[in-house]
């Protein structure tokens, strides 16, 4: 399957800033307008043409990237938790320490970080190849997510732009075991 890896535009955090929104909440951040433009401008790229849908992080900025796609290129858009940010800290609900972000920042690579709170790059690489395994059955899918996100998949940590795309093929070495459905019963 060939995806087309697409970071969100510029966001504004301003807008939930100056309301006083702190950690997690930020995600509800919107595009800046620069943002919209960034999206509105490669919609117009002949790889996306070709896409068959477009799959995409819950966060705002992911969302809104991903809509405006949608609209402009009359895809089909699917919504998916697991293309979320890497997450600094695994508890969703804890208060952001800004010294613990700078430490998990700096340690963020392959391999694992036994013991430290925050998500490694091979957990958030798992998750998202168990996401994309739904969508096998396209041979072409757009996906709006995010830098590390992107990086974590492509094996690479070179800075991705807002809005950049990023072609990827899909092979069976990626292929991450689906997580078994469950039953309603067993919910």
């Amino acid at each position: 399957m060939r995806v087309y890896f697409v970071r969100h535009g510029e966001t504004d955090y301003d807008v939930v800033q100056s309301r006083g929104v702190r950690g997690w909440a930020t995600s509800f951040a919107p595009l800046s307008p620069l943002g919209r433009l960034q999206i509105d401008t490669i919609a117009r790229d002949f790889r996306l043409q070709e896409a068959d849908a477009i799959v995409c992080s819950s966060y705002a900025r992911a969302l809104e990237s991903a809509a405006l796609l949608s609209r402009a290129l009359n895809k089909p858009l699917y919504v998916e938790y697991d293309l979320h940010e890497w997450l600094p800290q695994k508890d969703p609900l804890g208060e952001i320490d800004s010294e613990l972000l700078r430490r998990a920042t700096v340690k963020l690579g392959p391999g694992p970080s036994v013991g430290e709170p925050w998500e490694t790059i091979d957990e958030v690489r798992e998750r998202v190849l168990r996401v994309l395994m739904r969508y096998v059955a396209f041979e072409r899918l757009i996906v709006v997510t995010h830098a590390v996100v992107i990086q974590s998949v492509i094996g690479t940590q070179r800075a991705i732009d807002h809005a950049e795309i990023v072609p990827f093929d899909l092979g069976a070495e990626e292929v991450v075991p689906a997580e078994p459905p469950q039953a309603v019963n067993d919910r």
